[in-house]
């Protein structure tokens, strides 16, 4: 990644402003066609850990992964709650298609900085998010494509299980830790998530 695409420790970076509750629904109705990914009680569990690794490759499939990173990493797919999990999220595709359905806090047009860290010397800073739901040559991986949507969902409640300050806090720690190509996320103690690990698994909790 070009320098200006590095950041310097947390010089430029903005205090970020607290995260709507998830709950929250705004703006247009959860469309019909999403109603692949149904209601799944936690109890069923989703696909297998490996299946971080072969979700990109299956494109147009329902949520297959509704648990959160650290309950996905570990293997702890089954819970002896019986609450209802939401697992209804939509693609980045869909978020573009469909900007006037975007939660009324975080609109297409606000820009990516001011809900995620990035320095102020980034490709990233000042972009609106509707613009970085395109493939960008400094997104390696389409890690922040693929942050926005999942913040999009969280904020809508479409993942019960995904809340926007977690999504914010993958995000926040793979840009910390080196960003674009080598940044990671670890959604728990002795387990590192790099890019295509990150997006695999937000990809999974989508249509």
């Amino acid at each position: 990644m070009a320098n200006q695409d590095q950041h310097d420790g947390d010089n430029g970076t903005p205090q970020l402003p607290p995260a709507a509750p998830s709950t929250a629904v705004d703006g247009a109705a959860k469309p019909a066609f999403a109603g692949a990914a149904r209601r799944r009680f936690a109890t069923k569990g989703a696909a297998a850990v490996g299946a971080i690794l072969t979700v990109k490759s299956q494109p147009g499939m329902a949520c297959s992964i509704c648990h959160s990173p650290s309950g996905f990493a570990s293997g702890n797919l089954n819970s002896h709650n019986p609450h209802v999990v939401v697992c209804q999220g939509l693609s980045p595709g869909y978020w573009k298609m469909h900007q006037s359905s975007w939660h009324s806090s975080c609109i297409s047009t606000t820009k990516f900085h001011r809900k995620f860290n990035c320095s102020s010397t980034s490709s990233f800073y000042g972009k609106e998010m509707q613009f970085l739901l395109d493939h960008q040559s400094y997104d390696q991986d389409n890690v922040a494509m693929h942050c926005i949507a999942a913040y999009q969902n969280a904020l809508k409640g479409y993942t019960s299980f995904l809340k926007p300050d977690r999504v914010q806090a993958i995000w926040n720690e793979y840009w910390r830790t080196g960003g674009s190509g080598r940044g990671y996320y670890t959604p728990m103690a002795g387990k590192k998530w790099y890019g295509p690990e990150i997006t695999a698994y937000l990809r999974g909790t989508m249509d």
